[in-house]
């Protein structure tokens, strides 16, 4: 496992399921000037995977099927907190289901002997109220489910539920949203507790 950067604005990102821990620059919703402009939607707490085409380009989707395509695909979650500019104290489990071969991560990450858990401790900044992070597919990364519990400055605030579905061909092109996964959009927000729907970003 590794983790990349991934900025949604400028829809760039690192490659693996390995760990290189960042925050994220998310879109900002533009101001309505006039009162008969209809509001910008609200920003969400949502799951998405972006995988790397045989041209090199990222697409992003917002679901949590996860193909397991070796370097190319990524998988996190991206957590609407509202309010300034700031710095906070994040806490990131991630669980899999099954061992990993091997887990690629920065000094924050602590890994356990079986390799089912990484642990991270670190300081992010919250930009334009949005806090994301996300991790990387490599070999032997299984199948199976993958959990993030998140907490802000020590508070639970989060879990987003994936499933790992192999992909014999690594074909690059396929669509996440159609894969079988049993707890599609299984993921939830401790806060509101509302479901999150559907849709390619």
């Amino acid at each position: 496992m590794r983790i990349p950067l991934l900025r949604l604005a400028a829809a760039a990102a690192g490659l693996g399921l390995a760990a290189l821990a960042t925050s994220a620059t998310a879109q900002t919703p533009p101001r309505t000037p006039a009162a008969d402009t209809p509001a910008a939607k609200p920003m969400r707490s949502i799951p998405y995977v972006s995988i790397t085409g045989d041209d090199g380009r990222q697409r992003h989707y917002e679901t949590n099927a996860i193909p397991l395509l070796f370097n190319r695909a990524c998988f996190g979650w991206r957590m609407y907190l509202g309010g300034p500019n700031r710095t906070v104290n994040l806490t990131e489990v991630l669980t899999t289901s099954q061992p990993a071969e091997q887990v690629i991560a920065g000094p924050e990450t602590v890994v356990s002997p079986d390799k089912t858990k990484a642990t991270t401790h670190m300081r992010e900044v919250v930009q334009d109220g949005v806090l994301q992070r996300s991790w990387c597919i490599i070999p032997g990364d299984p199948p199976g489910t993958y959990t993030y519990d998140i907490s802000i400055d020590g508070e639970p605030r989060g879990e987003f539920v994936f499933c790992a579905i192999e992909v014999p061909d690594q074909n690059p092109n396929i669509d996440p949203r159609d894969l079988n996964c049993p707890n599609k959009f299984n993921s939830v927000d401790r806060r509101s507790f509302s479901p999150i729907p559907r849709k390619a970003s």
